[in-house]
């Protein structure tokens, strides 16, 4: 990672935030799947019952249908084929991301109105917004390239885990090249 001058106290709390926020596991699996849905509703609810970090949410029906009710409200699609679906639960202390990916789309009514092919889902507390705002910042920075976004199309074809940590790398040090990137 570079080193930078206008890395502000403001800025390093953000990246601590985002690393407390985004558990990097071995496991990658277990936060990352392969999506067979062509539809929105069943693609989120595909995610939310196909990635284990979701399994023990306090309940999960009541979180599937928060993230069902805000997505009712205003699409989630954000263009360039990615959505972020979210919801809150009482009674987490951490911020739980997946990732659905579908090579093929979603159609999803995004602003742009491309299918989808990078589904997150975020499951947080009322209580922990700041975590909650970090951890959508970090996926928002991180999707914003093409190249970023074509690496996490590519994780479907490798599901070793070498390839997921090397995005998460990829990941942190986009976020990190943004904080510097007038240096």
């Amino acid at each position: 990672m570079k080193e930078c001058e206008d890395f502000t106290l403001l800025d390093a709390l953000l990246l601590f935030v985002y690393s407390k926020s985004v558990n990097i596991r071995n496991d990658c699996q277990s936060v990352i799947c392969q999506l067979s849905s062509f539809e929105k509703t069943q693609a989120i609810l595909e995610v939310i019952d196909s990635c284990s970090v979701f399994s023990n949410l306090p309940d999960i029906d009541r979180f599937k249908r928060g993230v069902l009710r805000r997505e009712r409200l205003q699409s989630t699609g954000i263009g360039h084929g990615v959505a972020i679906a979210h919801g809150k639960i009482k009674g987490l202390d951490e911020v739980y991301i997946a990732l659905g990916i579908s090579r093929e789309g979603i159609e999803y009514g995004s602003a742009d109105n491309m299918p989808v092919h990078l589904l997150f889902v975020i499951a947080s507390s009322p209580n922990i917004q700041m975590e909650y705002l970090g951890a959508l910042s970090a996926i928002l920075r991180s999707v914003r390239t093409d190249r970023m976004r074509s690496h996490l199309i590519d994780l479907q074809k490798s599901k070793s885990d070498e390839a997921c940590q090397r995005f998460f790398t990829m990941m942190a040090e986009q976020r990190f090249v943004w904080f510097c990137k007038n240096a």
